[in-house]
């Protein structure tokens, strides 16, 4: 059984709620980060191509995106994209394309999030 000192106060507090009240709490945490947003966000799977300067080398990487606003989307790239790499985002369906940075890594090197240099609300084409 692990020392006192090693549960965390979190947990701990978590570990007293019902699941009511667990459910409640995530509520209110999920509220509080949409409020954060600069946009709102629709989920959709959208293809696209992203496209960037490695040195003098010149990189593609097709993805998947996971949802999407008007500022930016998360992904899943086929690429260890880097943090803060500026991109070319491409949607092979509609030819449309946009400047973009890497803010966001996940876990998994495929994750990404991307942020628009100039948001678009209708540079995915779905309703946000």
């Amino acid at each position: 059984m692990a020392p006192q000192s090693a549960i965390s106060p979190v947990r701990y507090l978590m570990a007293l709620l019902t699941p009511e009240q667990t459910l409640s709490q995530l509520k209110m945490m999920e509220d509080r980060w949409a409020s954060m947003r600069s946009h709102p966000r629709a989920t959709a799977s959208l293809r696209l191509r992203l496209e960037w300067d490695e040195g003098e080398a010149r990189r593609t990487a097709n993805g998947l995106t996971v949802d999407v606003s008007h500022s930016g989307c998360m992904a899943v790239v086929g690429a260890d994209v880097p943090l803060r790499r500026q991109v070319r985002l491409v949607l092979p369906e509609t030819g449309r394309s946009a400047q973009g940075e890497v803010v966001w890594r996940g876990h998994e090197a495929w994750e990404v999030g991307i942020a628009l240099a100039e948001p678009d609300a209708g540079f995915w084409g779905v309703k946000i």
